[in-house]
């Protein structure tokens, strides 16, 4: 079943919620994307999503990535793409949603960039991406 071409995992590290994703991110499997990134941001302000694992995604996956912001942005919160693969890294470069989201190499590069004492965080990137 094309639901089992993603998978994703979410757990706590300090200050923020990580969801780990694997797999594919398009139009069939974006409902799993979407219900794990509804579920990250209910749960805290800022949400790391571990793209390491994932090899692909469409427009529809950079929309659920735009909604998730948008709940967030309300009380200050942020998000944390890390590890995006070449493709991914240069098609939010093209349509500059790399201004948007906080782009890191690492897991522990992206905690490290966590706003301290409530201090909004910086958009953009702390890590090369690409």
């Amino acid at each position: 079943m094309d639901e089992q071409r993603l998978e994703t995992a979410m757990r706590q590290a300090q200050d923020a919620c990580v969801v780990d994703v694997r797999g594919e991110i398009d139009l069939s499997t974006v409902p799993v994307f979407k219900d794990a990134l509804g579920a990250a941001t209910e749960k805290g302000s800022h949400v790391i999503i571990n793209m390491t694992d994932v090899t692909y995604m469409d427009s529809s996956g950079f929309g659920t990535l735009l909604s998730a912001k948008k709940k967030l942005r309300s009380n200050g919160g942020s998000i944390h793409l890390v590890g995006c693969n070449e493709v991914i890294a240069r098609m939010l470069h093209i349509t500059r949603l790399n201004t948007i989201f906080n782009l890191h190499a690492s897991e522990d590069d992206a905690l490290r960039s966590l706003p301290v004492n409530g201090a909004a965080a910086a958009n953009g990137s702390s890590s090369p991406a690409l």
